[in-house]
Protein backbone atom coordinates (compact mmCIF):
# COMPACT_ATOMS: atom_id res chain seq x y z
CA UNK A 1 0.00 0.00 0.00
CA UNK A 2 1.39 3.31 -1.11
CA UNK A 3 0.09 5.67 1.89
CA UNK A 4 -1.48 4.98 5.81
CA UNK A 5 -5.04 3.07 5.06
CA UNK A 6 -7.55 5.52 7.01
CA UNK A 7 -10.27 4.15 9.41
CA UNK A 8 -13.62 6.09 9.53
CA UNK A 9 -15.01 6.83 13.06
CA UNK A 10 -17.36 4.26 13.17
CA UNK A 11 -14.89 1.68 12.48
CA UNK A 12 -12.70 3.19 15.27
CA UNK A 13 -15.97 3.04 17.43
CA UNK A 14 -16.48 -0.50 17.09
CA UNK A 15 -13.28 -1.60 17.68
CA UNK A 16 -12.83 -0.08 20.83
CA UNK A 17 -16.22 -1.78 21.75
CA UNK A 18 -14.55 -5.29 20.26
CA UNK A 19 -14.52 -6.91 23.47
CA UNK A 20 -17.02 -4.87 25.70
CA UNK A 21 -19.13 -8.27 25.38
CA UNK A 22 -16.95 -10.43 25.18
CA UNK A 23 -16.64 -14.11 27.32
CA UNK A 24 -12.80 -13.40 27.79
CA UNK A 25 -11.08 -13.28 31.34
CA UNK A 26 -8.39 -11.23 31.58
CA UNK A 27 -6.11 -8.73 34.08
CA UNK A 28 -5.68 -6.88 30.15
CA UNK A 29 -5.78 -6.96 26.99
CA UNK A 30 -3.90 -4.71 24.54
CA UNK A 31 -4.96 -4.81 20.67
CA UNK A 32 -4.36 -2.99 17.42
CA UNK A 33 -4.87 -2.90 14.10
CA UNK A 34 -2.11 -1.96 11.48
CA UNK A 35 -1.09 -1.97 8.00
CA UNK A 36 2.54 -1.15 6.53
CA UNK A 37 3.38 2.03 7.76
CA UNK A 38 2.37 1.57 11.42
CA UNK A 39 -0.17 1.14 14.01
CA UNK A 40 -3.41 2.72 13.10
CA UNK A 41 -5.29 2.20 15.84
CA UNK A 42 -4.64 0.69 19.40
CA UNK A 43 -6.91 -0.06 22.21
CA UNK A 44 -6.32 -1.62 25.89
CA UNK A 45 -8.73 -2.52 28.24
CA UNK A 46 -7.78 -3.61 32.03
CA UNK A 47 -4.94 -3.10 34.03
CA UNK A 48 -1.46 -4.97 32.89
CA UNK A 49 0.08 -5.14 36.30
CA UNK A 50 -3.19 -5.26 38.75
CA UNK A 51 -1.90 -1.47 39.59
CA UNK A 52 -5.11 0.55 37.89
CA UNK A 53 -2.80 1.42 34.75
CA UNK A 54 -4.72 0.07 31.28
CA UNK A 55 -1.63 -0.77 28.75
CA UNK A 56 -1.06 1.57 25.73
CA UNK A 57 0.74 0.69 22.50
CA UNK A 58 4.43 0.74 24.33
CA UNK A 59 3.17 -1.91 26.98
CA UNK A 60 5.46 -4.59 26.66
CA UNK A 61 4.05 -8.68 26.69
CA UNK A 62 5.19 -11.72 26.32
CA UNK A 63 4.41 -13.17 23.06
CA UNK A 64 5.63 -16.83 23.19
CA UNK A 65 5.20 -18.92 20.09
CA UNK A 66 4.46 -15.89 17.68
CA UNK A 67 8.61 -16.21 18.23
CA UNK A 68 8.79 -18.89 16.06
CA UNK A 69 8.49 -16.60 12.55
CA UNK A 70 11.68 -14.61 14.01
CA UNK A 71 13.78 -18.61 14.39
CA UNK A 72 12.33 -19.32 11.10
CA UNK A 73 14.05 -15.92 9.45
CA UNK A 74 17.28 -16.83 11.20
CA UNK A 75 17.15 -20.25 9.60
CA UNK A 76 16.50 -18.49 6.47
CA UNK A 77 19.30 -16.19 6.65
CA UNK A 78 22.03 -18.77 7.11
CA UNK A 79 20.20 -20.81 3.93
CA UNK A 80 20.72 -17.28 2.15
CA UNK A 81 24.35 -16.76 3.05
CA UNK A 82 24.90 -20.76 1.91
CA UNK A 83 25.61 -21.98 4.85
CA UNK A 84 23.27 -24.45 5.18
CA UNK A 85 20.60 -26.27 2.73
CA UNK A 86 16.98 -26.77 3.72
CA UNK A 87 17.25 -30.12 3.21
CA UNK A 88 20.36 -31.04 4.96
CA UNK A 89 19.79 -33.93 7.81
CA UNK A 90 19.51 -32.88 10.93
CA UNK A 91 21.03 -35.73 12.20
CA UNK A 92 24.72 -34.35 10.30
CA UNK A 93 23.77 -30.78 11.46
CA UNK A 94 23.50 -31.93 15.59
CA UNK A 95 25.04 -35.48 16.09
CA UNK A 96 23.18 -35.95 19.18
CA UNK A 97 19.73 -36.35 17.32
CA UNK A 98 18.66 -39.72 15.71
CA UNK A 99 16.70 -40.00 12.61
CA UNK A 100 13.47 -42.27 12.94
CA UNK A 101 12.79 -46.20 11.81
CA UNK A 102 10.31 -47.39 9.65
CA UNK A 103 8.27 -50.85 10.12
CA UNK A 104 11.20 -52.66 7.99
CA UNK A 105 14.09 -51.08 10.00
CA UNK A 106 14.81 -48.54 7.29
CA UNK A 107 16.18 -45.20 8.12
CA UNK A 108 13.99 -42.51 7.95
CA UNK A 109 15.82 -38.75 7.51
CA UNK A 110 14.48 -35.85 9.03
CA UNK A 111 15.86 -32.49 7.37
CA UNK A 112 15.91 -28.91 8.20
CA UNK A 113 13.18 -28.47 6.17
CA UNK A 114 10.38 -30.57 7.84
CA UNK A 115 11.44 -29.12 11.35
CA UNK A 116 10.56 -25.79 9.75
CA UNK A 117 7.39 -26.96 8.78
CA UNK A 118 6.10 -28.80 11.83
CA UNK A 119 6.38 -32.22 9.45
CA UNK A 120 9.60 -33.92 11.35
CA UNK A 121 7.45 -36.81 12.65
CA UNK A 122 8.30 -34.76 16.36
CA UNK A 123 4.86 -35.18 18.27
CA UNK A 124 2.56 -32.27 20.10
CA UNK A 125 5.04 -31.31 22.81
CA UNK A 126 2.67 -28.09 24.49
CA UNK A 127 2.28 -29.27 28.01
CA UNK A 128 5.90 -30.61 28.63
CA UNK A 129 7.39 -27.88 26.48
CA UNK A 130 5.64 -24.70 27.89
CA UNK A 131 7.47 -25.46 31.25
CA UNK A 132 11.10 -26.72 30.03
CA UNK A 133 11.95 -23.24 28.18
CA UNK A 134 14.92 -22.72 30.26
CA UNK A 135 16.48 -25.89 29.58
CA UNK A 136 19.89 -25.38 29.22
CA UNK A 137 21.83 -26.34 25.35
CA UNK A 138 23.91 -28.94 27.21
CA UNK A 139 20.97 -30.51 29.04
CA UNK A 140 18.63 -29.85 26.01
CA UNK A 141 21.29 -32.16 23.99
CA UNK A 142 21.59 -34.66 26.86
CA UNK A 143 17.75 -35.18 26.29
CA UNK A 144 17.89 -35.31 22.76
CA UNK A 145 21.08 -37.79 23.08
CA UNK A 146 18.99 -40.11 25.20
CA UNK A 147 16.21 -40.74 22.38
CA UNK A 148 13.10 -38.68 20.84
CA UNK A 149 9.87 -40.58 20.55
CA UNK A 150 8.04 -40.11 16.98
CA UNK A 151 4.22 -39.87 16.35
CA UNK A 152 4.83 -40.43 12.92
CA UNK A 153 7.22 -41.00 10.03
CA UNK A 154 8.97 -37.90 8.80
CA UNK A 155 7.31 -35.90 6.31
CA UNK A 156 3.71 -37.64 6.39
CA UNK A 157 1.47 -35.19 8.31
CA UNK A 158 1.50 -32.33 10.67
CA UNK A 159 2.60 -32.27 14.49
CA UNK A 160 3.16 -28.72 16.02
CA UNK A 161 7.00 -29.53 17.65
CA UNK A 162 8.76 -26.89 20.38
CA UNK A 163 11.28 -29.69 20.30
CA UNK A 164 11.87 -29.08 16.26
CA UNK A 165 12.16 -25.32 17.13
CA UNK A 166 14.77 -25.84 19.60
CA UNK A 167 16.75 -27.94 17.26
CA UNK A 168 16.83 -25.48 14.97
CA UNK A 169 17.95 -22.81 17.34
CA UNK A 170 20.72 -25.13 18.18
CA UNK A 171 21.82 -25.36 14.37
CA UNK A 172 21.83 -21.37 13.87
CA UNK A 173 23.83 -21.07 17.11
CA UNK A 174 26.51 -23.58 15.62
CA UNK A 175 26.54 -22.39 11.83
CA UNK A 176 26.58 -18.44 13.26
CA UNK A 177 28.93 -18.88 15.83
CA UNK A 178 27.02 -17.11 18.59
CA UNK A 179 23.85 -17.39 21.05
CA UNK A 180 20.59 -17.75 19.15
CA UNK A 181 19.23 -14.37 20.84
CA UNK A 182 22.82 -12.07 19.81
CA UNK A 183 22.72 -13.23 16.41
CA UNK A 184 18.35 -12.51 16.24
CA UNK A 185 19.19 -9.26 17.76
CA UNK A 186 21.94 -8.30 15.51
CA UNK A 187 20.56 -9.39 12.58
CA UNK A 188 16.49 -8.39 13.18
CA UNK A 189 15.82 -6.43 15.86
CA UNK A 190 18.45 -3.79 15.75
CA UNK A 191 18.51 -3.34 12.35
CA UNK A 192 14.19 -3.27 11.79
CA UNK A 193 14.07 -0.59 14.69
CA UNK A 194 12.24 -3.09 16.91
CA UNK A 195 13.66 -1.67 19.81
CA UNK A 196 10.71 -2.77 22.40
CA UNK A 197 11.17 -6.46 21.44
CA UNK A 198 13.61 -9.17 23.48
CA UNK A 199 14.15 -12.25 24.96
CA UNK A 200 13.90 -12.12 28.83
CA UNK A 201 12.62 -9.18 31.06
CA UNK A 202 16.47 -8.04 31.52
CA UNK A 203 16.48 -6.64 27.74
CA UNK A 204 14.38 -3.52 29.05
CA UNK A 205 16.31 -3.32 32.82
CA UNK A 206 17.28 0.39 33.05
CA UNK A 207 15.59 1.89 30.03
CA UNK A 208 13.45 4.31 30.58
CA UNK A 209 12.03 5.00 27.08
CA UNK A 210 10.75 1.71 26.64
CA UNK A 211 7.14 2.42 27.01
CA UNK A 212 5.34 1.31 30.22
CA UNK A 213 6.57 -1.73 31.23
CA UNK A 214 6.32 -5.41 30.86
CA UNK A 215 2.85 -6.77 32.10
CA UNK A 216 2.63 -9.41 34.69
CA UNK A 217 1.70 -12.88 33.42
CA UNK A 218 -1.23 -14.13 35.52
CA UNK A 219 -3.73 -17.23 35.93
CA UNK A 220 -7.09 -17.61 37.73
CA UNK A 221 -8.68 -20.87 38.53
CA UNK A 222 -11.99 -19.18 39.20
CA UNK A 223 -13.00 -17.64 36.38
CA UNK A 224 -10.99 -14.01 37.22
CA UNK A 225 -12.59 -13.40 40.40
CA UNK A 226 -8.75 -13.96 41.82
CA UNK A 227 -5.77 -14.18 40.10
CA UNK A 228 -2.24 -16.07 40.61
CA UNK A 229 0.71 -14.40 39.48
CA UNK A 230 2.75 -16.88 36.72
CA UNK A 231 6.62 -16.59 37.03
CA UNK A 232 8.61 -15.98 33.74
CA UNK A 233 10.13 -19.42 32.28
CA UNK A 234 12.47 -18.41 29.22
CA UNK A 235 16.31 -17.45 28.99
CA UNK A 236 17.22 -21.05 27.77
CA UNK A 237 17.15 -23.34 24.87
CA UNK A 238 13.63 -22.61 24.47
CA UNK A 239 13.96 -18.56 23.82
CA UNK A 240 14.30 -18.96 20.20
CA UNK A 241 10.78 -20.16 20.03
CA UNK A 242 8.55 -19.18 22.91
CA UNK A 243 10.23 -16.38 25.09
CA UNK A 244 9.53 -13.28 23.37
CA UNK A 245 8.25 -9.85 24.20
CA UNK A 246 7.59 -7.29 22.25
CA UNK A 247 4.49 -4.30 21.51
CA UNK A 248 2.04 -3.82 18.81
CA UNK A 249 4.37 -1.10 17.18
CA UNK A 250 6.80 -3.87 16.85
CA UNK A 251 4.87 -6.30 15.78
CA UNK A 252 3.74 -4.22 13.07
CA UNK A 253 6.80 -3.80 12.06
CA UNK A 254 7.90 -6.87 11.78
CA UNK A 255 4.71 -7.68 10.01
CA UNK A 256 5.43 -5.75 7.36
CA UNK A 257 8.88 -6.42 6.71
CA UNK A 258 7.47 -9.97 6.35
CA UNK A 259 4.54 -8.70 3.84
CA UNK A 260 6.17 -6.64 2.10
CA UNK A 261 7.41 -9.27 -0.31
CA UNK A 262 4.27 -9.18 -1.81
CA UNK A 263 4.38 -5.59 -2.60
CA UNK A 264 5.40 -5.65 -6.06
CA UNK A 265 7.08 -1.69 -5.46
CA UNK A 266 9.45 -3.36 -2.57
CA UNK A 267 12.89 -4.69 -3.25
CA UNK A 268 14.38 -4.60 -0.17
CA UNK A 269 16.72 -7.87 0.03
CA UNK A 270 18.92 -6.39 2.28
CA UNK A 271 18.53 -8.53 5.75
CA UNK A 272 16.41 -11.49 3.92
CA UNK A 273 15.43 -11.55 0.92
CA UNK A 274 11.76 -10.93 -0.65
CA UNK A 275 11.79 -14.62 -1.76
CA UNK A 276 12.35 -16.14 1.52
CA UNK A 277 10.10 -13.98 2.98
CA UNK A 278 7.63 -15.13 0.83
CA UNK A 279 8.54 -18.90 1.55
CA UNK A 280 7.80 -18.59 5.41
CA UNK A 281 3.98 -17.23 4.08
CA UNK A 282 3.05 -20.45 2.30
CA UNK A 283 1.26 -23.20 2.70
CA UNK A 284 4.12 -26.32 3.25
CA UNK A 285 2.30 -28.69 5.70
CA UNK A 286 -1.88 -29.51 5.61
CA UNK A 287 -3.18 -28.85 8.68
CA UNK A 288 -5.82 -28.90 10.82
CA UNK A 289 -7.44 -25.80 11.84
CA UNK A 290 -7.10 -24.54 15.30
CA UNK A 291 -8.98 -25.83 18.34
CA UNK A 292 -10.04 -22.22 19.01
CA UNK A 293 -11.35 -20.67 15.42
CA UNK A 294 -14.81 -21.37 14.64
CA UNK A 295 -15.47 -22.98 11.02
CA UNK A 296 -15.89 -20.68 8.15
CA UNK A 297 -17.35 -21.18 5.18
CA UNK A 298 -15.05 -18.90 3.11
CA UNK A 299 -11.80 -20.56 4.19
CA UNK A 300 -10.53 -22.46 1.09
CA UNK A 301 -7.44 -24.10 2.69
CA UNK A 302 -4.79 -24.02 5.75
CA UNK A 303 -1.73 -25.07 6.74
CA UNK A 304 1.97 -24.48 7.99
CA UNK A 305 4.00 -22.45 6.15
CA UNK A 306 7.29 -21.50 7.89
CA UNK A 307 6.99 -20.12 11.50
CA UNK A 308 3.51 -19.52 10.14
CA UNK A 309 -0.02 -20.84 9.60
CA UNK A 310 -1.52 -19.65 6.51
CA UNK A 311 -4.87 -19.19 5.32
CA UNK A 312 -6.19 -18.52 1.95
CA UNK A 313 -9.55 -17.07 2.19
CA UNK A 314 -12.10 -16.72 -0.73
CA UNK A 315 -13.51 -13.27 0.17
CA UNK A 316 -9.99 -11.55 1.39
CA UNK A 317 -7.22 -14.29 -0.16
CA UNK A 318 -3.87 -15.40 2.00
CA UNK A 319 -3.46 -14.67 5.00
CA UNK A 320 -0.36 -15.34 7.79
CA UNK A 321 -1.16 -15.43 11.26
CA UNK A 322 0.28 -17.14 14.91
CA UNK A 323 -0.73 -17.57 18.04
CA UNK A 324 1.51 -17.61 21.38
CA UNK A 325 0.50 -18.94 24.44
CA UNK A 326 2.19 -19.95 28.19
CA UNK A 327 1.05 -19.72 31.47
CA UNK A 328 0.19 -16.52 31.70
CA UNK A 329 0.42 -15.02 28.65
CA UNK A 330 -1.68 -15.10 25.38
CA UNK A 331 -1.06 -13.24 22.06
CA UNK A 332 -2.11 -13.83 18.46
CA UNK A 333 -0.79 -11.57 14.96
CA UNK A 334 -2.38 -11.35 11.57
CA UNK A 335 -2.09 -10.08 8.31
CA UNK A 336 -3.17 -9.58 4.86
CA UNK A 337 -0.30 -10.60 2.47
CA UNK A 338 -1.56 -8.49 -0.46
CA UNK A 339 -2.81 -5.30 1.60
CA UNK A 340 -0.08 -5.92 4.66
CA UNK A 341 -3.42 -4.65 7.07
CA UNK A 342 -3.02 -6.95 10.29
CA UNK A 343 -4.03 -6.61 13.85
CA UNK A 344 -2.32 -8.46 17.27
CA UNK A 345 -4.06 -8.78 20.58
CA UNK A 346 -2.03 -9.97 23.90
CA UNK A 347 -3.41 -10.79 26.84
CA UNK A 348 -1.64 -11.45 30.60
CA UNK A 349 -3.46 -14.74 30.88
CA UNK A 350 -3.52 -18.58 29.67
CA UNK A 351 -6.13 -19.64 27.23
CA UNK A 352 -7.72 -16.63 26.25
CA UNK A 353 -8.81 -17.76 22.60
CA UNK A 354 -7.86 -15.01 20.68
CA UNK A 355 -6.71 -16.19 17.61
CA UNK A 356 -11.03 -16.25 16.50
CA UNK A 357 -11.23 -12.29 17.83
CA UNK A 358 -8.29 -10.98 16.08
CA UNK A 359 -9.14 -13.08 12.74
CA UNK A 360 -12.64 -11.33 12.99
CA UNK A 361 -11.47 -7.96 13.83
CA UNK A 362 -8.87 -7.91 10.80
CA UNK A 363 -12.10 -9.09 8.53
CA UNK A 364 -13.98 -6.03 9.75
CA UNK A 365 -10.80 -3.85 9.14
CA UNK A 366 -10.66 -5.41 5.51
CA UNK A 367 -14.21 -5.21 4.52
CA UNK A 368 -14.43 -1.45 6.01
CA UNK A 369 -12.08 -0.45 3.38
CA UNK A 370 -13.12 -3.01 0.68
CA UNK A 371 -9.65 -4.07 0.64
CA UNK A 372 -9.52 -6.60 -2.60
CA UNK A 373 -8.65 -10.21 -2.18
CA UNK A 374 -5.28 -9.86 -4.67
CA UNK A 375 -4.09 -6.67 -7.40
CA UNK A 376 -3.53 -8.05 -10.55
CA UNK A 377 -1.34 -6.27 -13.03
CA UNK A 378 -1.87 -6.95 -16.31
CA UNK A 379 0.08 -7.58 -19.00
CA UNK A 380 0.43 -4.58 -21.73
CA UNK A 381 -0.67 -7.41 -24.21
CA UNK A 382 -3.76 -8.54 -22.28
CA UNK A 383 -5.07 -4.86 -21.90
CA UNK A 384 -4.36 -4.42 -25.86
CA UNK A 385 -6.33 -7.64 -26.36
CA UNK A 386 -9.07 -6.26 -24.25
CA UNK A 387 -9.66 -3.19 -25.89
CA UNK A 388 -9.50 -4.68 -29.34
CA UNK A 389 -11.97 -7.84 -28.40
CA UNK A 390 -14.31 -4.49 -26.65
CA UNK A 391 -14.11 -3.08 -29.61
CA UNK A 392 -14.88 -5.47 -31.79
CA UNK A 393 -17.66 -6.35 -29.80
CA UNK A 394 -19.33 -3.30 -29.55
CA UNK A 395 -18.43 -2.72 -33.03
CA UNK A 396 -20.00 -5.17 -35.86
CA UNK A 397 -19.83 -7.51 -33.35
CA UNK A 398 -17.59 -9.71 -35.13
CA UNK A 399 -15.06 -11.86 -33.79
CA UNK A 400 -12.45 -11.77 -36.17
CA UNK A 401 -12.45 -7.89 -36.26
CA UNK A 402 -10.19 -8.17 -32.83
CA UNK A 403 -7.41 -9.90 -34.62
CA UNK A 404 -6.01 -6.44 -34.93
CA UNK A 405 -2.09 -5.41 -35.79
CA UNK A 406 -1.77 -5.60 -31.56
CA UNK A 407 -3.80 -8.91 -31.40
CA UNK A 408 -2.87 -12.40 -32.87
CA UNK A 409 -5.39 -15.45 -32.47
CA UNK A 410 -3.92 -18.63 -30.96
CA UNK A 411 -5.05 -21.58 -33.24
CA UNK A 412 -6.99 -22.99 -31.09
CA UNK A 413 -9.60 -20.18 -30.23
CA UNK A 414 -11.30 -20.76 -33.72
CA UNK A 415 -10.78 -24.41 -34.19
CA UNK A 416 -12.47 -24.94 -30.69
CA UNK A 417 -15.65 -22.49 -31.30
CA UNK A 418 -16.02 -21.23 -35.13
CA UNK A 419 -15.82 -17.22 -35.87
CA UNK A 420 -19.50 -17.91 -37.75
CA UNK A 421 -20.64 -19.56 -33.98
CA UNK A 422 -18.88 -17.14 -31.52
CA UNK A 423 -20.32 -14.51 -33.96
CA UNK A 424 -23.70 -15.43 -33.15
CA UNK A 425 -23.53 -16.02 -29.98
CA UNK A 426 -22.22 -12.34 -29.25
CA UNK A 427 -25.38 -11.40 -31.59
CA UNK A 428 -28.00 -12.97 -29.34
CA UNK A 429 -26.33 -11.73 -25.88
CA UNK A 430 -26.33 -8.26 -27.67
CA UNK A 431 -30.20 -8.65 -28.12
CA UNK A 432 -30.41 -9.82 -24.70
CA UNK A 433 -29.40 -6.93 -22.89
CA UNK A 434 -31.26 -4.47 -25.86
CA UNK A 435 -28.16 -3.46 -27.75
CA UNK A 436 -24.88 -2.07 -26.60
CA UNK A 437 -24.44 1.74 -25.54
CA UNK A 438 -22.99 4.16 -27.90
CA UNK A 439 -19.36 5.48 -27.24
CA UNK A 440 -20.73 8.65 -25.84
CA UNK A 441 -22.67 6.88 -22.98
CA UNK A 442 -19.77 4.09 -22.12
CA UNK A 443 -17.42 4.45 -20.02
CA UNK A 444 -13.66 3.41 -20.81
CA UNK A 445 -12.72 0.09 -20.64
CA UNK A 446 -10.35 0.90 -17.51
CA UNK A 447 -13.07 2.15 -15.79
CA UNK A 448 -14.97 -1.19 -16.76
CA UNK A 449 -12.70 -4.08 -15.70
CA UNK A 450 -14.59 -6.34 -12.81
CA UNK A 451 -11.77 -9.15 -11.79
CA UNK A 452 -8.92 -11.43 -12.69
CA UNK A 453 -6.79 -14.25 -11.74
CA UNK A 454 -3.62 -13.74 -13.49
CA UNK A 455 -1.82 -11.09 -15.57
CA UNK A 456 -2.23 -12.77 -18.96
CA UNK A 457 -6.24 -12.53 -17.89
CA UNK A 458 -9.16 -10.74 -17.44
CA UNK A 459 -13.30 -9.81 -17.66
CA UNK A 460 -14.72 -6.44 -18.24
CA UNK A 461 -18.49 -5.69 -18.88
CA UNK A 462 -20.01 -3.97 -22.09
CA UNK A 463 -23.14 -1.65 -20.71
CA UNK A 464 -26.39 -2.25 -22.43
CA UNK A 465 -29.94 -0.39 -22.72
CA UNK A 466 -31.58 -3.92 -20.38
CA UNK A 467 -28.52 -4.94 -19.31
CA UNK A 468 -24.83 -5.85 -19.35
CA UNK A 469 -22.49 -8.34 -20.51
CA UNK A 470 -19.66 -9.77 -19.21
CA UNK A 471 -15.96 -10.29 -21.61
CA UNK A 472 -13.68 -12.84 -20.50
CA UNK A 473 -10.66 -13.39 -22.09
CA UNK A 474 -6.97 -15.23 -21.65
CA UNK A 475 -3.84 -15.15 -23.14
CA UNK A 476 -0.88 -17.49 -24.31
CA UNK A 477 2.40 -17.56 -22.31
CA UNK A 478 4.47 -17.05 -25.24
CA UNK A 479 6.17 -14.06 -26.94
CA UNK A 480 4.40 -12.97 -28.46
CA UNK A 481 1.42 -13.52 -26.77
CA UNK A 482 -1.68 -14.68 -28.77
CA UNK A 483 -5.48 -14.47 -27.80
CA UNK A 484 -6.66 -18.45 -26.75
CA UNK A 485 -9.50 -17.78 -25.07
CA UNK A 486 -12.79 -15.46 -25.34
CA UNK A 487 -16.73 -15.79 -23.57
CA UNK A 488 -19.17 -13.51 -23.68
CA UNK A 489 -22.43 -13.96 -21.28
CA UNK A 490 -25.23 -11.60 -20.03
CA UNK A 491 -24.41 -10.43 -16.77
CA UNK A 492 -26.74 -11.91 -13.74
CA UNK A 493 -25.78 -11.81 -9.75
CA UNK A 494 -24.58 -15.52 -10.53
CA UNK A 495 -22.80 -15.31 -14.08
CA UNK A 496 -20.51 -18.24 -13.96
CA UNK A 497 -17.91 -15.88 -15.50
CA UNK A 498 -17.76 -13.84 -12.24
CA UNK A 499 -16.95 -14.79 -8.89
CA UNK A 500 -17.56 -12.03 -6.97
CA UNK A 501 -16.43 -13.32 -3.57
CA UNK A 502 -13.00 -13.48 -4.66
CA UNK A 503 -12.32 -9.68 -5.30
CA UNK A 504 -9.10 -9.62 -7.42
CA UNK A 505 -9.15 -6.30 -8.75
CA UNK A 506 -6.98 -5.90 -12.39
CA UNK A 507 -4.51 -3.05 -12.53
CA UNK A 508 -3.84 -1.43 -15.96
Amino acid sequence: MTRATELSPDVVSRLCAWFEETELVSPSLSYAVFDRHGVLFHHGVGEFQLDGRAPGPQTIYRIASMSKSFCIAAVLVLRDRGLLSLDDRVAELVPQFRDPVDDAGEVQPVTVRMLMNNSSGLPEDNGWADHELALSRNDFLAVVEAGLGFAGLPGSGFQYSNVGFWLLGVIVEDLAGQGFERFARETFLEPLGLTSTGYKPADFAGDGELGDGIAHGYSSYDKGASWVSRPVVGGGIGACAASMFSTPPDIARWSAWLSSAFDPANTDDAILSRASRREMQRIHTVAPGAADRTAEPTLEAQGYGLGLYVEHDVRFGRFAQHSGGLPGWTSNMRWHLESGLGAVAFGNTNGLKLSLAVAEILRFVLDSVDEPARRIELWPSTVAAARAVDAAVRGSGRILDAADGSTTFSPNLLGDVPAEVRDARIAAAIAEVGGVLDADSTPPLDARLTWSVAPAHVTWTIPGRTGELECRIELTPTTPAMLQRFDVAVRTPTTPLSPVLRHYRPVV
